[in-house]
């Protein structure tokens, strides 16, 4: 019977305040739970948001453990000053998450007890304070597991009650204030976190910082707004650096209250989740002078997540935007717009789960884009245009000689010999930039290819014109080997230099939308049915093949032809032409126009 009444005291007991510790222990610190404290090294610490305390900081004392696995189940947490004999300093209110609540007269503890890795707690006087005071925590591992007395350094406190003069703060939800601005108020990079910034000065317009607590991730968000309400700041954690099925966690400043959403990019359109905040604990958000900061803790991994919603234990490239709300009726309820700058992205994937600093990409990628706006032009177009002249229109415009050359080959050596100098100039242009041939031996197929596909077309394109300087009489013996080898290598760099430009498009760095994709596609579908049309133009027009059979034994001959014979032009190979010629411009205007904005 004995052992019996044991077992139910203890399950009573382990389950008397799972919602908290009691006020009969506010005093004491101990839990009643019949046994002495541990009396080894706290696995546990609590840590600051910053050193010391101001009037506008936006405060956070953090309990986790030192070596971010060992979780706990309950706590309780006072402050206490600096005198002699420590008191407790009652003035002052914890802003607790949704697992803890206010207790003991300025102290917090836990609402449940389920285990935790950490749990942020907003800390400020509820009156004017000057001095120092520290945090002192019983933490409960488990219910014979109890560490006491865990203490955290001092803490400077310099803190005025501010005025209650509505002029001077509104709060909504979150405060919105209007204060005088000093340079620590600007965006800049803190101690102790990981941090990305839009701009290679200490302080930027935007940065975004997190540490690992845990089995979470800390993030903090802090942005100059252009104004102070109806505005939104975002970061997204994309797997290819693009807009689309971009995981997205956005900072709202609604009509003077601020929330924060979780949602997924369809396309390029922003759609919140149902739940909004699945994952998402932590939530503190407060404007001043226009100076956005947004808090929040997002678990690694969420269970039972939509797919939307990426596991941090993977690197992602980290997206940063903002724009405008729009609607509501200036009221609460707003829909995020479309933003109004090009969202800023990391040079490189980047590990949550690390501290460290990353790099924003270059804006303007001045060089790269040349180079690529550079070859689509060339290769797209020009060599397109000036090969299907070649192959197909010999016979066309017989009786015209301009400066006496026949008219395909004087656009064709035009065409190409532009071909040529802006595939020299792109190719000295990006190697001016990267500093090598082969800069990238790793990475996806697009990363490993690209450069050895460009250097091939490039040794191609150098190789045919050399091929042409040094070609034999139309009438030689071996005249056909100049043809087909000229033929061969031109065939082979038109080809190349298709599925690199597709390999460039995809490129990372190349932040070109998924539509630059398509338009490459669409470029080879239509070559590819132009060059069977005129096939199927020659088969069924046997006599002009022959004619064009016998023009291709004198094709580079500038002997004018006699006078007798007439002005020939087929009406249906001209709209041909005429199509080809207006689809390649289009493709090549449209995705030079995507590299130049990416």
């Amino acid at each position: 019977m004995l052992s019996v009444f044991l077992t139910l005291a203890l399950i009573c007991g382990c389950s008397c305040y799972p919602s908290g510790a009691p006020e009969s222990a506010c005093t004491t610190m101990t839990p009643s739970h019949g046994v002495p404290p541990q009396n080894t090294s706290s696995p546990y610490v609590i840590q600051f948001s910053s050193s010391n305390f101001s009037m506008d900081s936006n405060f956070t004392v953090t309990i986790s453990s030192k070596d971010g696995n060992t979780s706990f189940k309950g706590f309780l947490v006072e402050v206490f000053t600096d005198q002699p004999t420590p008191n407790q300093l009652k003035e002052s209110e914890f802003k607790v998450p949704e697992n803890a609540h206010p207790t003991c007269n300025g102290g917090a503890t836990h609402s449940d007890a389920k285990e935790k890795h950490m749990i942020g707690l907003q800390w400020q006087p509820t009156t004017s304070f000057t001095g120092k005071v520290k945090f002192r925590a019983t933490i409960v591992q488990a219910y014979t597991v109890i560490w006491k007395n865990v203490e955290s350094e001092y803490l400077s406190v310099d803190y005025t009650a501010p005025s209650t003069s509505p002029s001077d703060v509104t709060t909504i939800s979150h405060p919105i204030s209007t204060t005088s601005e000093s340079p620590s108020d600007l965006p800049r990079c803190e101690p102790g976190f990981g941090c990305f910034k839009a701009c290679p000065l200490t302080t930027c317009e935007s940065v975004v910082m997190w540490r690992r607590s845990g089995n979470c991730v800390d993030f903090k968000i802090v942005a100059r707004l252009d104004r102070p309400n109806n505005r939104w700041v975002a970061i997204g954690f994309s797997p290819t650096g693009r807009m689309p099925k971009t995981s997205v966690i956005m900072c709202l400043v609604d009509n003077g209250k601020i929330s924060v959403e979780e949602g997924i990019n369809k396309g390029y359109s922003f759609g919140p989740l149902s739940n909004k905040t699945l994952g998402l604990t932590n939530i503190s958000a407060s404007v001043v002078d226009r100076v956005l900061r947004c808090t929040f803790t997002r678990q690694i991994n969420i269970s039972g997540s939509v797919e939307s919603i990426y596991s941090l234990t993977k690197k992602y490239f980290l997206l940063l935007g903002d724009g405008p709300i729009i609607g509501g009726n200036n009221t609460y309820g707003g829909t995020p717009g479309q933003h109004e700058k090009t969202p800023v992205k990391s040079e490189s994937r980047v590990d949550f789960l690390v501290n460290e600093n990353v790099g924003s990409d270059d804006p303007s990628k001045t060089l790269y884009k040349l180079h690529g706006s550079l070859m689509i032009l060339s290769w797209m177009f020009l060599s397109s245009v000036a090969i299907i002249i070649a192959r197909y229109y010999k016979s066309e415009w017989r009786g015209m000689m301009p400066c006496g050359v026949k008219v395909w080959f004087a656009i064709h050596r035009t065409m190409m010999s532009l071909v040529f100098i802006i595939t020299t100039a792109s190719f000295i242009i990006i190697f001016i930039q990267v500093g090598s041939l082969l800069q990238e031996t790793e990475g996806d197929i697009y990363v490993r290819y690209h450069p050895a596909l460009g250097i091939t077309v490039m040794a191609l394109c150098v190789a045919n014109p050399i091929m042409a300087f040094f070609r034999c009489d139309p009438g030689h013996k071996y005249r056909h080997v100049f043809h087909y080898s000229h033929m061969f290598v031109g065939t082979a760099a038109q080809i190349l230099s298709a599925i690199t430009i597709y390999f460039g498009v995809n490129l990372e760095k190349s932040n070109t939308p998924e539509e630059a994709s398509y338009i490459v596609i669409a470029y080879i579908i239509t070559y590819v049915i132009i060059e069977v049309i005129l096939e199927c133009q020659k088969y069924y027009r046997r006599n002009e093949d022959e004619t064009e059979t016998q023009i291709l034994l004198r094709s580079t001959s500038n002997v004018p032809q006699q006078k007798s014979q007439k002005h020939q032009v087929n009406s249906f190979k001209i709209i041909v032409l005429c199509t080809h010629f207006v689809c390649m411009s289009m493709y090549c205007m449209v995705l030079i126009y995507f590299v130049a904005t990416a």
